[in-house]
């Protein structure tokens, strides 16, 4: 692979997480996406050399270069993780850029990395999950299978009634208290994404990092028994590793358990 090719993506996954960031803030908000960038404490209208991705945020001493306002760790680590999201991304796929179909699967593979890092945040900061970001992630893993021709869409679609229909049924079980209605919503497209046997994947990968970090949080007093974790960010995660590593990690677990 490549070199210059997952440098590349790189970089141009940091500056898309740059307005990743602004999508999380007036999304939240409700706030339109359309305009120019500003301070989120003094909304003084930002330059070119206050926006440039990770740099900008360490060169400025985490303030605002007008009000010298503390600004927010999660301005370079969305960008940071977006940059390292697209090369992983890019060398996985090891795109051919003579090739449509090539093109066309490493820019659903970027918009996958970077719905699912939006709703990671989302979630992580506000525990909810937009749906209007479930939405996109439908369509695209719709396209993803159906024009691609990557996957087959019954897969889809069997993963999509495995982890929604499961989150569903411990959401009327609950009545809402075991899991958010979100969480639901955000299966269907999480199924779609990565078929039936990454979808087991996913469910195994997201409970059992939940466990472990509800685990930890217990013992450092920080929550309790009763405390809430933003599941959505659990099922991003493993998403975006089964997303790249599902075929390799299923191919491993047959050969090693001889199934």
């Amino acid at each position: 692979m490549n070199a210059a090719i997952v440098s590349l993506s790189f970089l141009f996954g940091a500056a898309i997480g740059s307005f990743l960031n602004v999508v999380i803030l007036r999304l939240h908000a409700g706030r339109t996406l359309l305009g120019y960038s500003e301070c989120p404490h003094c909304h003084r209208r930002l330059r070119p050399q206050d926006l440039v991705p990770i740099l900008s945020f360490l060169f400025l001493g985490a303030r605002c270069r007008y009000c010298r306002h503390l600004l927010s760790w999660q301005y370079p680590v969305v960008e940071f993780a977006c940059g390292a999201a697209f090369a992983l991304v890019a060398l996985q796929q090891a795109p051919d850029f003579a090739s449509l179909r090539s093109f066309v699967m490493l820019a659903l593979g970027f918009f996958n990395a970077s719905l699912l890092i939006v709703i990671f945040t989302f979630d992580l900061k506000y525990y909810l999950i937009p749906d209007r970001l479930v939405g996109a992630g439908i369509v695209v893993a719709l396209v993803l299978r159906l024009v691609t021709g990557s996957a087959s869409p019954l897969d889809g679609l069997y993963g999509a009634a495995i982890m929604s229909g499961l989150f569903g049924g411990l959401f009327l079980l609950s009545q809402g208290r075991w899991i958010g209605l979100g969480d639901v919503k955000l299966g269907l497209y999480l199924g779609l994404l990565v078929g039936l046997s990454g979808s087991l994947m996913v469910l195994f990968f997201a409970y059992t990092s939940g466990a472990i970090v509800g685990v930890a949080l217990i013992m450092s007093g920080r929550k309790t028994m009763r405390g809430v974790l933003p599941f959505g960010t659990f099922l991003t995660l493993a998403s975006f590793v089964v997303m790249l590593w599902g075929e390799k990690i299923l191919e491993w677990y047959r050969l090693n358990l001889y199934l």
